[in-house]
């Protein structure tokens, strides 16, 4: 690869800060390529996710409104949710459109696996684009979850209720359906 060239860092030690089953906080001791050494450099692990971009049989996106804790808001969202051990990307997009929306397709496609904030996060965002979906079920939601019924939209709509305003989603509608971020840019 033409990167090859570039220095890595060294871990010449790590300490476990936080262990839960939502996250991991490491304080790692880290040689540069200067040879400076840096003895409290920190970085987070949280699980690979999946962040949904499905339309139905009428083109309307799929979307919800959920809360979200950390920054006590309510948020527009696409369906998204953490890759569970054995499942892939594509497994565990269909699964989290299918718990949280209550909508299924035969038609998945990866369309690009992201990092967050690689500098600090080892994070992994896989953007799967769903279509055709169409309404199969109720939902089923986690315990952790509080989600509004499908709220679908149209990219023509002068309103949609809220804006995206989380990285996941807003990456993965440039990267998929453009026409529905209209609204950030006004």
């Amino acid at each position: 690869m033409a990167t090859d060239y570039l220095p890595h860092w060294k871990r010449l030690g790590r300490q476990t800060v936080i262990d839960t089953q939502f996250l991991k906080v490491y304080s790692d001791k880290i040689a540069l390529p200067s040879g400076a050494i840096i003895e409290d450099y920190s970085t987070v692990t949280l699980p690979s996710g999946v962040v949904v971009v499905a339309t139905d049989e009428n083109d309307q996106l799929i979307t919800q409104f959920e809360y979200k804790y950390a920054i006590d808001k309510v948020v527009l969202n696409l369906p998204s949710g953490s890759v569970e051990n054995g499942l892939s990307p594509l497994e565990t997009a269909a699964k989290e459109l299918l718990e949280e929306t209550g909508y299924a397709s035969d038609d998945l496609e990866l369309i690009q696996t992201t990092y967050e904030y690689p500098s600090k996060l080892d994070h992994v965002i896989h953007i799967v684009r769903a279509r055709s979906a169409r309404k199969v079920s109720n939902t089923a939601h986690e315990q952790t979850e509080t989600i509004s019924p499908v709220h679908l939209i149209q990219a023509d709509m002068e309103d949609y209720g809220g804006i995206f305003d989380t990285t996941y989603n807003i990456t993965a509608l440039a990267l998929t359906l453009p026409q529905y971020l209209k609204k950030q840019l006004k």
